[in-house]
């Protein structure tokens, strides 16, 4: 992943929400669900500590007996393989920003359809 990416990514979303950090956290956050290369970016740096506060976290459980059962090397090799098999994601039903094309389309849809059930 190319830092310039993870960059100008940034810089796009503050542009897009004029500014505004915490919208642009969320923006971004939300082109990371899509975009696996901008999410990797952004969490790469942060691997490292995030599987070892996730290893101490069950560590702790094992520890006071709340462990999760534990699955066997078929069950992660099916989980792992069915999840990134294709990585083909369904569609989602999100609308789209306000300013695109594809928002102006679906708002001129609704209105034609309002009209024609007069």
């Amino acid at each position: 992943m190319s830092e310039q990416y993870l960059t100008a990514k940034i810089h796009e979303a503050l542009k897009a929400t004029s500014g505004d950090k915490k919208d642009a956290q969320k923006l971004l956050i939300t082109w990371a669900v899509r975009d696996q290369a901008l999410l990797l970016g952004l969490a790469k740096p942060h691997l490292k500590e995030l599987a070892a506060v996730h290893i101490d976290q069950v560590s702790r459980e094992t520890k006071k007996g709340k462990a999760a059962p534990m699955l066997s090397k078929e069950d992660v090799e099916t989980l792992l393989h069915s999840h990134t098999k294709g990585e083909k994601r369904s569609a989602v039903k999100v609308p789209p920003p306000k300013t695109s094309l594809r928002q102006a389309s679906v708002m001129h849809q609704i209105v034609a359809a309002f009209k024609g059930k007069k």
